[in-house]
Order: structure tokens, then C-alpha cells, then sequence
């Protein structure tokens, strides 16, 4: 595309628009690094033609977007409708346009510096071309290796400040800020949050933990639609969320218990698994707080009951969840409250034993065996009555064995 002339230039981009949404053309286009230089020249280069910008940043959603993913139910609707068409040729989708294809795609646009004409593009443009900006930042980082490449050159910014500056009400507002959050979620999953969050300058600490938070609740278009909530952005806000609450500095720990304990709690009794095991995860990486250990261990009933529900979930049959579970229980026996509490449920050491039983991995293996020493080491009359609980369930031989498999190899 030549800049000489600008209605050619116009011209080029819109019918350029329409034809990448043929897959063929898609795959020609993205392999062009001198076609994808010259159209992020023209971007940077027209930011006040919003027409030039709408139809340049079009192009760049039709390289980069991936095909929805269907549940089983929608595929089975799917597949009825296509039944009740008979008639009509059946549109199957091409197969340069599997997610195999799109990730390559991807990492085209990505490796041709896409990310910093993003960034310049977000900080000039109209609310309308900023979703198109958004939808562009969630496909690319849908690759965790791509995240890394995207955080180094802005990519966390973007986000943020999208998400604080879209403050309408409209509908599509509402799914810019929503995609804003995610694009954010999916990046802060693979990064060192110390490495993006400084202790002073910008971006702030804890800016991050209320656009993620805004993902563990349904939105709106779920709260209306007769189609199964989508809980992908809610489980990868949580994976996002239990990075940041990794870091020794427990901030991040602090802010998310301050202001969603009762969501993510309420997200422990998730009927999906990937969604209760990411929040068990969370859960666990809360541990490292003292206002964490509070909510499990300040002797009140309350807290007796939240402590009954880890037991549980150190019971389940997903070996993640478990583990993580495990591993909060762990740092929660160091605590004598929390010790009387597991005695006083009938189960409550037969569970941590299981959790050093012969079937287990050693990760998990070590983590039962701490909450078992923790418990014979709590002073005054708990530690007794745990000394005389463990000792009544077998313990010894089942630390024995643990011991051997240890050993052995």
C-alpha cells in the first residue's frame, strides 16, 4: 500500500477489510511482513481518519480471531439446526481457521510488532475502534507463550487504562471492559507480577485486582441469555489472581480478601472443576496473609465451617484441587484453632491422613505429613487430644509407609 495518496490508500484498507475474511487470504496476509509493516505504518500514521482506523484495525480482528468455543450443548443445538437445513448446504468452518492456524497467525502479527501500535492506536481513538483494539490484545494473548512478548511492550497498561477509562453503561461498554479485564487476566497468568507491578510508579499494585475481580461474577449478558455461562474469563481472573497473590508482599493477598472474600469463597462450590480447582489454588496462595489464616482460624464458628469445606475438598477426586487444598491445610495446622477445629470434625484426620496414603503423589504425600506433624506438635490440650486422635487412626504405619515410598524412590 502506497501513502501517497490518501483515498487509495482508503480504499485499499476497506476492501482489504472485506477480503481477509476469506481464510485463504488470511494466511497470505499474515505471512506478508512487509504487507504487515506497511499496514502498522498506516495506522500509526492516520490516527484522525477514524475510517482508515476502523478498517486497518478490522483487518487485523480478522487475522487474529479465533472461532468460538461451544459447549456440548451448543454444539448438539448446532447440530439440530444444521438437521432442521438439510436442505441447504451446510457452511463447516475451514480449516485454516482452527485454532492451530489462528495461533500462527498470531504470532505473525505478534513477531511484526503489533503491540506497540496497539498501545499508541488505545490512546487516541474513538470507544467504538478501542473494543476493536481489545478484541485484538484478547486473541493474542490467548497463547500463554505470547504473554511474556506482550507484557514487555505495554501490554499490561493497555488494559488497565482501557478498563478505567470506558465508563458507560451501554452494552458494549460493559463487553469492552469486560474483554478489557480479560485480555488483562490472560497476560498477568504467565508473568512475574513483580517484574510489571513496581513498588512506586504506575502501574499501581493493586490497579489490576478490580478488573479481575469484575470477571469472577456473571455479566450481565449471562444473567439474561438461556445459554450456559461461560466461565473461561472467571477461571483464567482466578489463575491471574493466585499469581499475584504469589508474591511475598502480601498486598495483593490483603486487597483481594478485602474486597471479594464472599465471591471467591462462594466460587469453592463451583460445580465446574477447573473453576473450584482454581479457587481452592487461590485459596491456598491467600495462606501467605494473616488476615487468610484469620478467616479459617480465629476459633469461630464461621471459620469452623470454611475449614470443614477445605477438608472436603482435600477429599475430592481432582488431583489439583486436592493438592491445593493440601497445601492450605498445611499452613492453617500451624495454628492451634485451626487444629481444634479439624479435631472436631469426625473425619477431619482421617482426610489428612489420606492425603499421606499410598496412592498419592509425594507432593501431595509431603503436604499430609506436615498437617499430621502439625497437629501432634499443637500445644496445651489440643495437641493432646490431636497426639491421641492421630495415634487411634493408625498414623504411625501410614507415616511408616509414606516413609519407605519416600525411600524407595
Amino acid at each position: 500500500m502506497s501513502q501517497s495518496d490518501q483515498t487509495s490508500i482508503q480504499s485499499s484498507v476497506e476492501g482489504l477489510a472485506y477480503t481477509s475474511l476469506q481464510p485463504k487470504v488470511k494466511e497470505l496476509l499474515a505471512n506478508d511482513e512487509a504487507f504487515l509493516e506497511n499496514l502498522f505504518t498506516t495506522i500509526s500514521n492516520n490516527l484522525a481518519s477514524p475510517s482508515l482506523i476502523f478498517g486497518g484495525l478490522t483487518v487485523l480482528i480478522n487475522l487474529t480471531k479465533y472461532l468460538p468455543n461451544l459447549s456440548e450443548e451448543q454444539k448438539r443445538i448446532s447440530q439440530l439446526k444444521a438437521y432442521a437445513n438439510a436442505s441447504k448446504a451446510a457452511a463447516t468452518p475451514d480449516l485454516l481457521d482452527e485454532d492451530s492456524h489462528v495461533t500462527k497467525r498470531c504470532t505473525k502479527v505478534l513477531d511484526a510488532g503489533i503491540v506497540p501500535v496497539l498501545v499508541s492506536t488505545a490512546k487516541k481513538v474513538s470507544s467504538t475502534a478501542l473494543s476493536l483494539v481489545l478484541d485484538i490484545l484478547l486473541s493474542l494473548s490467548r497463547t500463554s507463550k505470547h504473554r511474556g512478548t506482550i507484557a514487555q511492550q505495554g501490554g499490561v497498561k493497555l488494559p488497565l487504562s482501557a478498563y478505567s477509562s470506558i465508563t458507560g453503561t451501554t452494552s458494549a461498554d460493559v463487553l469492552a471492559r469486560r474483554t478489557a479485564a480479560h485480555a488483562l487476566a490472560r497476560i498477568l497468568i504467565s508473568v512475574n507480577p513483580a517484574l510489571v507491578f513496581s513498588s512506586s510508579g504506575t502501574p499501581q499494585r493493586t490497579s489490576a485486582i478490580r478488573p479481575l475481580l469484575s470477571l469472577l461474577s456473571p455479566s450481565e449478558d449471562d444473567s439474561i441469555s438461556d445459554q450456559p455461562r461461560d466461565l473461561l474469563p472467571t477461571f483464567e481472573a482466578l489463575l491471574a489472581l493466585t499469581n499475584l497473590a504469589s508474591t511475598p508482599d502480601t498486598t495483593f493477598a490483603d486487597t483481594i480478601i478485602r474486597l471479594a472474600w464472599p465471591t471467591v469463597e462462594d466460587l469453592l462450590l463451583s460445580n465446574n472443576t477447573l473453576v473450584q480447582r482454581a479457587s481452592v489454588e487461590l485459596i491456598c496462595n491467600l495462606m501467605l496473609s494473616p488476615s487468610g489464616i484469620t478467616k479459617f482460624a480465629d476459633g469461630t464458628q464461621r471459620a469452623g465451617q470454611r475449614l470443614h469445606i477445605l477438608l472436603a475438598l482435600a477429599d475430592v477426586e481432582d488431583y489439583a484441587t486436592r493438592r491445593a487444598a493440601g497445601g492450605a491445610l498445611a499452613m492453617l495446622t500451624e495454628y492451634d484453632a485451626a487444629v481444634g477445629a479439624i479435631l472436631a470434625r469426625e473425619r477431619g484426620v482421617e482426610i489428612l491422613l489420606c492425603l499421606c496414603g499410598e496412592d498419592e503423589e509425594e507432593e501431595i504425600v509431603h503436604r499430609g505429613v506436615v498437617c499430621i506433624r502439625n497437629v501432634v506438635c499443637a500445644s496445651g490440650e489440643i495437641g493432646f487430644k490431636g497426639r491421641q486422635k492421630v495415634e487411634e487412626m493408625g498414623a504411625v504405619e501410614v507415616l511408616r509407609e509414606a516413609l519407605k515410598r519416600t525411600k524407595n524412590e
